[in-house]
């Protein structure tokens, strides 16, 4: 129907209106309370109110209300305009305000920064400068120390500062053998050390066949002595008087006699009973070393036991202090000599006891594994055989060295675990006590009576501090994998702990063959 059509046209049109002007008041609504802050109350109202009166009367006159609010909107979006521009500069002006602020502040804390880091350098410089004025006036106070103690020295040896070739001297003493002499009968031994030492191409060499018969040796330039005493017994006084005479003297090695400190033990009773040759023997080691500690030279002992040149007896062993009985091929013992004065350290003031045993010649390395038993001294060795070195380092460390520690070990004195790299210490700390013994009381009243201090006195017989001993276990991997057990901290001074310490490698050397056997 035409009519109808029409009709429905109109609402529509009506509908599209009222719609529109719905969302033209919202707009309306949410600009003025967006602007309100703005703008004077009053004209924040006539908005409010305009738009209302716009919305009661959309179905009557809905044409000339939406042309109304258009032209209300261009106003206002003209007011809105300006205020947003304003809002803009202002906001430009805090903005570039802010941005100045934030440069002033970063130049000012650049700049503190830097002060600060200068005033740290110098700060630092003038530590650095105090302490290396404070060390300057240790070293020369401790150069003056040093200076004050050798003239003492030089004073109480009978020479001074002054004396010639004193610079000389003192530098040639951290030198090998130069100039040697050796001083005894004829005889295999000799005869073969005369031939090894004449084959160094750096020494000199001169010898004489008896004590008495020295005159063609100059020993006043001489700096090493060699004494072959193993036959017949030495002279002390004679020796001592040698020493005397070798006023550059470094070095001592005296070849002397198995059994010298066990002349009360069978068999060197026997040798001993009729001549009394090792008491002698052992008086003439005694001086040397009591020299030793006067003048300061380095000494060696090297006790052999009878010089007989067996076939395919060509190996050695070597034991620190008195020890074994059999004999000694005279390559060896002269080859010994040797090593002790140019390649062994460890036989520099110490004693040794040397056999030859079935085998090949020793090579250098056969020879330094030998001497090694000086360290310390070695107490025992043993290898391993195909057990691992590590598990048994490992066994050593977490079970058998724990045991000392508890109580009921049977030690007379209590010990301490430090772990090494190979093995264990087991260092003694005995417990201190103030109890003096009617010995000591009394020599202590004589040292009074002397004038001697007794502090000091008793200090000086005192070992230095974590210094009382005790044996150290180490498990090896070369030269083949093998345990050994040698005393560790000692001092001159330290008393070994004889009753503890045989404890201990007893019971090592039977734990270790069942250990083994157990692998």
């Amino acid at each position: 129907c035409p009519a109808a059509t029409h009709v429905m046209v109109l609402g529509r049109h009506a509908l599209t209106h009222g719609v529109c002007v719905l969302f033209t008041f919202m707009a309306i609504s949410q600009a003025s309370a967006f602007v309100s802050p703005l703008l004077p109350a009053s004209s924040a109202w006539s908005i409010g109110t305009s738009g209302i009166s716009a919305l009661q009367s959309t179905s009557t006159t809905s044409r000339h209300s939406g042309f109304k609010l258009r032209m209300g909107g261009d106003s206002l979006d003209d007011g809105l305009s300006k205020k947003f521009d304003q809002e803009r500069e202002t906001r430009e002006k805090m903005d570039k305000i802010f941005k100045d602020a934030t440069s002033n502040l970063q130049n000012l804390a650049q700049s503190e920064l830097e002060n600060m880091n200068q005033e740290a350098e110098d700060i630092m410089q003038r530590r650095q400068e105090e302490w290396e004025a404070m060390g300057s006036k240790a070293a020369d106070a401790l150069t003056s120390k040093v200076d004050s103690l050798a003239e003492n020295f030089l004073k109480s040896t009978g020479r001074s500062a002054d004396d010639e070739d004193d610079d000389l001297d003192g530098l040639q003493r951290f030198l090998g053998p130069q100039t040697v002499a050796v001083i005894g009968n004829p005889g295999p031994l000799r005869d073969e050390l005369m031939q090894r030492v004449g084959e160094r191409p750096a020494l000199s060499v001169s010898s004489c066949e008896r004590l008495l018969e020295t005159r063609g040796i100059n020993l006043e330039e001489t700096d090493t002595l060699i004494f072959c005493g193993d036959e017949e017994a030495l002279d002390r006084y004679t020796v001592e008087r040698l020493m005397g005479r070798a006023t550059k003297l470094r070095f001592v090695v005296l070849v002397s006699s198995l059994g010298t400190r066990r002349s009360d033990q069978f068999p060197f009773t026997l040798t001993n009973a009729f001549s009394g040759v090792l008491d002698k023997k052992r008086d003439v080691e005694l001086g040397i070393q009591e020299l030793s500690k006067e003048r300061g030279f380095a000494y060696t002992l090297i006790r052999i036991g009878k010089v007989a040149d067996k076939s395919g007896n060509d190996a050695v062993k070597i034991q620190y202090g008195d020890e074994m009985t059999e004999e000694v091929a005279p390559a060896a013992a002269a080859e010994s000599v040797l090593q002790a004065l140019l390649l062994q350290p460890a036989a520099l003031n110490s004693s040794l006891s040397l056999i030859s045993v079935p085998g090949k010649a020793p090579t250098q390395a056969v020879w330094d594994d030998e001497f090694l038993r000086l360290e310390g001294p070695e107490l025992w060795r043993e290898a391993l055989g195909s057990v691992s070195a590590s598990a048994c380092r490992d066994w050593v460390k977490s079970s058998w060295s724990r045991k000392w520690v508890k109580s009921g070990s049977g030690l007379t004195t209590p010990v301490e675990i430090k772990e090494t790299a190979s093995g264990v210490q087991l260092v003694f700390t005995p417990l201190k006590s103030s109890y003096v013994s009617f010995k000591e009381e009394k020599a202590r009243e004589k040292a009074r009576d002397k004038g001697n201090d007794e502090d000091q006195d008793s200090k000086s017989k005192t070992p230095p501090k974590d210094m009382e001993g005790g044996i150290e276990v180490s498990v090896e991997d070369s030269p083949f994998p093998r345990i050994r057990a040698m005393r560790c901290n000692m001092a001159e001074e330290t008393v070994v702990k004889e009753t503890s310490e045989k404890i201990m490698m007893s019971s090592l050397k039977k734990d270790v063959q069942g250990w083994i056997k157990s692998q």
